[in-house]
């Protein structure tokens, strides 16, 4: 095997190698920022990645941001055989969970003792109700993990962060490739990315991502159909200027909105496949659109422009049996009512940003000032309340397939459910103006970096839940202040102080809107790059705090809000390359985080807020064997770790959940044309449950079962 190495010049998007790493740079490229790679093989991976996407607006190196930031490459995700954000990509992630309740749509995802909101290339997609569609593996160019408030983004967001999915957009390369999934529970799904130039100029890029996908579940009767279509266009009008067009529409069929089970005898107490659900019901639909614009131009060399304009329509609707209480006569009996349950959700958003680089004497400045416009809807109708024809079903000897809906009469969902009332609809919209100016100081030979930022929101929400009525209008002007200092060209030191404002949905028990949840975090940590820049780690401590704390009304469906609430902890993140052939992701956090005030409800003081896990600890290796006569074969082995597990709901009277453990393993081979992953997940075959809590009574226990051992095998074709 010859060895070789490559210096990679990160020149915009496109990326070129030179065969001397001694060979001097030109005196035009002497500005760039050079990255080395050591390559062994033909045969390499990269899983850490040192700068943010565009669509976060910042161009300052991840080792300089005061804050934790973690990347996820496509690359990390393919090798996990992972095909949604769904499944395990908080694995990669240290102190990230997700709240496994929906099958197919809100990834829900927890972190440092929140919940994060999403963001779709730079957009606000945090919902109003469930929502958004999860990401498909097949449009995922990598995954931005925000760690606490991000003022330079937006503020609406929980202080615990948020997450934004880069799609994949032309690059002015021509790609072909074509990905075969097979896998557990008979699944197939097939993909094509496919990317080129129009025209012998490379003006006019396209880039074509094609996906379908058919599988059944390990839960009886569960099943999964889904396609997606995403074209995109790019036209340069020159080096400096672009227009970039997206479109993504994706179609779901499927059964079951969740993996819940539900059992009067405890956590965990029902047979892995065991499904509370019928074949013969109506399944769920979900559709999602789509559409992005982007109008970027660099001017006066070091400054640019970034105009957008974003248009989302997702939804779904379907049936589902659902387990309200225990049947008291007889508690093999599942009282089950059939619930319709639907969404419809639609963002419009405008955002326009400046930024570049000016000087004050010694001081260098890297600016951006822009503003944000969103406005957000959301149309629910359901039945949760309302249904209450009992449809039972025996635990200990379950029949299906002889459901006849309306009493035995028969007859459709609106018979049956009488969705049209008032006490079935819910009606949220939300519109924010944001506008917002960071100023990132260097000083001291750059080994300082002072950013100050400054953002003023303004919004105004309409509320309408199951006829009750609200309207609420705020405003709050929110500070950001990041010092980052270099201890030499690998290692940095840095604090960030960072506030956050999230305006809520919904209508408190006392029948007056939600008011905006605000929330402030302290953090401090210590980066690091290691060999030359293969692998990096990061340590972060915090501290946040948010007032107007959500909690869940114990003899309604409302909802007040008195509460306030604490998290701190410390996270560690490491990821790279660090050996020849090793390629890693290693994380673990402890996080604190419970109920500091609870003026409704006082004993929830000291309590754990929802979904919180007290330890997490994953690995991920993937090793490429030393084999000279046959290159390109890999082993992978992982494992996730959860400990100190909190239900899905404050209680004052906690359950002790099981622990979790998953342990996956898997080979591969690959050359420039090939691709081929084998992997097996939960290779102990344990069984294990997430995502628990018990209904307001106390009588029932809700949980959702986890996959036995599966396999996959993937391949990927190089056209």
């Amino acid at each position: 095997m010859k060895k070789r190495r490559f210096i990679i010049l990160a020149v915009v998007s496109s990326i070129s190698f030179s065969a001397n790493a001694q060979q001097k740079e030109p005196d035009s490229l002497k500005n760039l920022s050079l990255e080395e790679v050591s390559i062994s093989s033909k045969y390499f991976k990269r899983y850490k990645s040192s700068q943010l996407s565009d669509m976060l607006r910042l161009p300052t190196p991840l080792l300089n941001m005061p804050q934790n930031i973690q990347i996820l490459s496509s690359e990390i995700l393919r090798d996990q055989v992972i095909y949604n954000l769904n499944e395990s990509v908080t694995r990669n992630v240290s102190g990230t969970l997700r709240e496994e309740l929906h099958n197919g749509i809100s990834p829900d995802i927890y972190s440092r003792g929140g919940y994060i909101s999403a963001q779709r290339n730079g957009v606000d997609m945090r919902p109003l109700g469930k929502g958004p569609l999860a990401d498909d593996i097949s449009i995922i160019e990598s995954v931005e993990f925000l760690k606490g408030p991000s003022n330079f983004m937006h503020a609406m967001s929980d202080p615990s962060g948020s997450y934004n999915i880069v799609t994949k957009k032309p690059t002015g390369q021509t790609r072909r490739t074509a990905d075969i999934l097979l896998g557990s529970f008979n699944m197939f799904r097939a993909a094509l990315d496919l990317e080129g130039k129009i025209d012998q100029h490379n003006k006019l890029q396209y880039r074509i991502n094609i996906m379908g996908m058919n599988t059944k579940g390990f839960l009886k009767y569960d099943r999964n159909n889904k396609i997606l279509f995403a074209p995109s266009l790019k036209y340069k009008f020159n080096d400096k200027t672009s227009l970039t067009g997206e479109y993504i529409y994706q179609h779901l069929n499927y059964l079951m909105l969740s993996e819940a089970q539900a059992s009067p005898y405890g956590y965990g107490t029902l047979p892995r496949d065991f499904t509370m659900t019928d074949p013969g019901i109506r399944p769920f639909i979900g559709k999602d659109h789509n559409a992005f614009l982007t109008f970027q131009t660099k001017f006066k060399k070091s400054w640019q422009l970034t105009s957008k304009v974003s248009y989302v329509n997702s939804g779904y609707d379907g049936s589902l049996f659902w387990v309200n209480g225990a049947n008291h006569n007889d508690q093999d009996i599942l009282n089950r009512n059939l619930v319709y349950d639907s969404n419809k959700y639609t963002v419009f958003s405008t955002q326009a940003y400046l930024n570049g680089t000016f000087k004050t004497g010694n001081i260098n400045h890297n600016f951006i000032a822009g503003m944000d416009l969103n406005r957000k809807s959301s149309r629910s109708w359901d039945t949760w309340a309302t249904a209450t024809t009992i449809y039972p079903l025996s635990i200990s000897n379950p029949q299906y397939s002889e459901v006849i809906l309306n009493n035995g009469i028969g007859g459709d969902f609106d018979s049956e459910n009488s969705i049209s009332s008032d006490l079935n609809k819910i009606h949220r919209t939300l519109n924010y103006t944001s506008v917002y100016a960071m100023d990132e100081l260097s000083l001291i030979d750059e080994k300082l970096r002072v950013s100050v930022g400054l953002r003023l929101t303004s919004s105004d929400g309409n509320t309408n839940d199951y006829g009750q009525q609200s309207q609420s209008r705020d405003w709050a002007l929110t500070p950001r202040l990041g010092i980052n200092y270099a201890l030499d060209k690998s290692s940095t030191l840095y604090f960030l102080y960072d506030q956050t404002y999230l305006p809520q949905s919904g209508i408190s028990v006392d029948g007056q809107s939600l008011k905006p949840l605000k929330g402030t975090s302290y953090e401090i940590g210590v980066k690091r790059d290691w060999a030359n820049g293969n692998w990096n780690t990061t340590l972060s401590l915090y501290n946040l705090y948010r007032n107007r704390l959500l909690t869940s009304d114990p003899t309604s469906n409302l909802q007040y809000q008195t509460g306030e609430s604490q998290s701190k902890g410390i996270e560690f993140d490491l990821k790279g390359r660090i050996a020849k052939g090793t390629n890693v992701v290693v994380n673990y956090a402890y996080t604190d985080s419970k109920i500091t005030k609870d003026e409704l409800n006082p004993a929830n003081v000291g309590m754990a807020t929802p979904n919180r896990v007290k330890h997490i600890q994953n690995t991920w290796i993937n090793y490429l064997l030393p084999i000279e006569k046959i290159e390109g074969f890999t082993v992978s082995l992982g494992y996730q770790l959860l400990l100190g597990r909190t239900e899905r709901m404050t209680t004052t009277t906690p359950d002790n959940l099981k622990d979790i453990f998953r342990l996956d393993s898997g080979i591969g081979w690959s050359n420039e044309k090939y691709n081929i992953n084998f992997l097996v997940n939960n290779i102990l075959n344990a069984k294990i449950y997430s995502t628990a809590w018990r209904n307001q009574s106390g009588d029932m226990y809700y949980w959702v079962q986890q996959a036995p051992m599966n396999a996959r095998l993937s391949f990927r074709i190089n056209l």
